[in-house]
């Protein structure tokens, strides 16, 4: 039986990996969910799939007011916001900030993230480095980090380039990259709200922006050199809605649909990661 407090740091999308690593692990857990505007989505998957848990005010888990039972095994989750990986600098100041916070709290740390633009920055390699409690990341068969939601979803950087050059021309989507498009987006819309206002109806013409938001959007896909949606089926998260959500995103962007040949999608960092994160706890 695991005991101790597992504190885990996650990005929504990559709540349906978490989700799926907590179904699949049939032992007794005692779930904290930090109270905040990112839980919703992994409340509701979690909801879906019968497992229970408890939230918390972040405050009151710092103060001690919310004891976390370490004779259990006690699993304490603070969903990020989806928005930091627009800004890299800041992902990194927040997560490390948090890791810094967690360390009376918890026995074990797992980063449920991605770089996502710090190439060089290895999270439990800083964790070791300052003698915080041991941690795990994803990373591939080898070792190395998986930088992105999508490396994460196929086993890692070299797969990724593999793929680059198997299908060129395509945007990666995964499911709970589909559910969560405009989320995504939003979190440079201050950057792109000003852009948009910045050119004029001449200029839309000449450019062939057409109007609205997602007409500037398929504008800039267009530039990049997008032509398809490549669904990547992971197997994992709401089967149904995935398809939904990737049909009403192939409208909008008016990006045909096509699917990745099997085995492209790889839940193996996934998998490595929660047997990892349990690993570091006693037993």
């Amino acid at each position: 039986m695991t005991n101790g407090v597992l504190g885990i740091i996650a990005c929504p999308m990559v709540d349906d990996n978490l989700v799926y690593s907590l179904a699949k692990d049939p032992e007794e857990k005692n779930i904290v969910i930090v109270e905040n505007k990112n839980n919703e989505s992994i409340r509701r998957k979690l909801d879906k799939s019968g497992i229970g848990y408890s939230t918390a005010e972040w405050d009151d888990v710092l103060s001690g007011k919310i004891a976390l039972d370490r004779k259990r095994y006690t699993i304490l989750i603070y969903m990020t916001d989806l928005g930091l990986h627009a800004v890299p600098e800041t992902l990194k100041t927040t997560v490390e900030k948090l890791a810094t916070e967690m360390q009376p709290l918890v026995d074990a740390l797992g980063f449920y993230i991605g770089t996502c633009g710090n190439f060089e920055w290895d999270a439990p390699a800083w964790c070791e480095e300052r003698g915080y409690k041991p941690s795990a990341t994803f990373r591939d068969r080898n070792g190395c980090l998986c930088h992105d939601c999508v490396g994460i979803n196929i086993a890692g950087g070299p797969k990724y380039s593999e793929m680059q050059k198997r299908y060129p021309g395509h945007m990666y989507i995964f499911p709970a990259m589909a559910s969560n498009w405009d989320a995504f987006n939003e979190a440079d819309a201050a950057n792109s709200d000003a852009t948009e206002e910045s050119i004029t109806p001449d200029m839309r013409e000449a450019l062939g922006i057409e109007p609205g938001h997602d007409g500037y959007m398929r504008w800039l896909l267009s530039l990049g050199g997008y032509q398809h949606l490549l669904k990547i089926d992971t197997g994992i998260g709401d089967r149904e809605r995935f398809d939904e959500d990737l049909q009403r995103l192939s409208e909008r962007t008016r990006l045909s649909i096509r699917v990745a040949d099997e085995g492209w999608a790889d839940l193996q960092p996934t998998d490595d990661l929660y047997a990892r994160c349990k690993s570091l706890l006693s037993r």
